[in-house]
Formats: structure tokens, C-alpha cells, sequence
């Protein structure tokens, strides 16, 4: 039988050996947290987001959130503005930079896609996917 784990940790570390000589090196000082937070508001860019929101679609805690918003808003990518009726509130907001970014991130992963799926059908593609999820859902099963 084939080690599965170990398979997967080789495939991680080549894609991770790859991106890295892929990409230009004015973006490997985002993180991947970085790219899922800038994809999170732009998916939400009519509606107010907080940092509250953050937590609890990521499942970070308040502190975790506050370091990372604050990370990146010191990089440029994201500003927070005040929320009129309350000034305490901050709604989180790309800026320019932050949107190119995310484009390039969009680019890079849909370069990385295509590599590593060149060879396969649609139907393979397909079935890729569905064994991946039920890998995760086996490690996401509780109770064992």
C-alpha cells in the first residue's frame, strides 16, 4: 500500500518548492493568510466587514485577527475606515495595492492549477477532487 500522507507532504513541498521560483519576489512577503483575507473582502465588497468577521470565518482568535489586519494594513494592503454612527467600528477595506495583489495570487494559482493537472481528463480532474475531500473529511471526523 502506498504512504498517502507522505505522498501528499512531497506534493505540498514541491508546489510550495514552485511557487516559490514562480513568483516574483515583491509577493512573497504576503502570506497565503494574507491572499485568503484580501479573497474574503473582496467576495464581501458591498457589505461592511469587521474584524469580527474575520475571526469567525477563519476561526481565528481576536488576537490572531488583530495581528494579522494590522500586518497588513502596515504593508498597504488593506485600510480600516471608520463606520459613521460609530467610531469605534472599522470596516476593513482593500486598497489598490491589496487588489493587485490578489490578482496575482488569482494568476499564480491558476498557473499552478493548470501545471498540475495538465496530463488529466475532466473525469480524473473530477475524481481528484472528490477522493482530496474525502481524505479531508477523514481527518476532520471526530470521535476517533
Amino acid at each position: 500500500m502506498q504512504d498517502i500522507g507522505k505522498q501528499l507532504a512531497a506534493i505540498n513541498h514541491a508546489i510550495k518548492r514552485r511557487i516559490e521560483k514562480e513568483t516574483k519576489c515583491d509577493l512573497m512577503r504576503f502570506s497565503v493568510s494574507n491572499g485568503n483575507i484580501l479573497m474574503y473582502l473582496h467576495e464581501h465588497k458591498d457589505e461592511d466587514v469587521f474584524q469580527k468577521n474575520i475571526e469567525e470565518a477563519f476561526g481565528i482568535t481576536r488576537s490572531s485577527a488583530s495581528k494579522v489586519i494590522s500586518l497588513m494594513e502596515t504593508k498597504g494592503l488593506i485600510e480600516r475606515r471608520s463606520v459613521s454612527g460609530d467610531a469605534r467600528l472599522k470596516k476593513l477595506i482593500i486598497t489598490e495595492l491589496g487588489e493587485n495583489v490578489r490578482q496575482k495570487m488569482i494568476e499564480g494559482r491558476d498557473r499552478m492549477e493548470k501545471r498540475l493537472t495538465k496530463d488529466f481528463s475532466e473525469e480524473e480532474k473530477e475524481q481528484l477532487s472528490r477522493f482530496l475531500l474525502k481524505l479531508r473529511a477523514n481527518l476532520e471526523e471526530k470521535g476517533e
